[in-house]
């Protein structure tokens, strides 16, 4: 990391990870094998700019890891390479006294290399979006001293099934709520937390890689922590 100016912060990456082997899930005619460990790659370089009460950020990289598909023997087996490169922006700090706020963009292409089926050299792996936004809002309110409101909404893109790319899952928007209090009990520091997530009770499949799962509907989420 070099820092060319106060405010500006320059960095690079590189680092590698050993993955233990995926366990082969149902409906595979290896189910309950487990497959060799795997070794992942990651570039990253970005720059940080602090602009007093607001930091921006902006990044690039590329994250590579062997390909799991469905082969002819109906068995889970790696072929092939995963390859993301993207783009990460995000911006985030105090707006007004006593408002904050963040916003991220991701940008991915999560394209396949080295298959050794020719037919999906150079497709999308699959459960992999392209793009995703979220931003958020946290404001101290000022008629009751330690509450604070919240909000954030999340969108993803679509991704696709499979590797063949010939159906793709629709995109989807999340909106979620919360507040906080924070106080004092007996001399010690207590807050109280209460969540809405999925606020709109929105249908939304989530995607992992050929792992598809029904996103959660509308669920609260309540909590209390103290410091002692």
């Amino acid at each position: 990391m070099v820092k060319p100016l106060s405010n500006v912060s320059l960095y690079a990456n590189y680092a590698e990870g050993l993955t233990r082997g995926t366990v082969v899930g149902a409906g595979y005619a290896n189910t309950g094998a487990v497959l060799a460990p795997f070794k992942s790659k990651q570039y990253e370089a970005g720059v940080k700019v602090d602009w007093g009460s607001i930091t921006t950020t902006a990044a690039v990289f590329q994250l590579t890891r062997p390909n799991s598909i469905r082969n002819a023997a109906n068995e889970l087996a790696y072929d092939g390479e995963q390859r993301n490169r993207g783009l990460e922006l995000s911006v985030y700090g105090e707006i007004l006294p006593g408002l904050r706020g963040m916003a991220s963009a991701s940008f991915m292409d999560p394209q396949l290399t080295r298959t050794a089926n020719a037919a999906v050299q150079g497709n999308d792996a699959a459960g992999v979006p392209d793009k995703t936004f979220s931003a958020g809002l946290d404001w101290e309110t000022p008629w009751v001293q330690g509450l604070a409101l919240n909000g954030r909404v999340i969108y993803t893109s679509g991704s696709y099934l499979t590797d063949a790319n010939t159906r793709r899952f629709d995109g989807w928007t999340r909106f979620d709520i919360g507040a906080r209090y924070a106080t004092t009990i007996v001399g010690t520091p207590v807050t109280f937390r209460a969540n809405v997530e999925n606020l709109f009770d929105k249908d939304y499949w989530l995607t992992t890689g050929t792992y598809v799962t029904v996103g959660a509907p509308r669920t609260v989420l309540l909590s209390a922590s103290a410091d002692f």
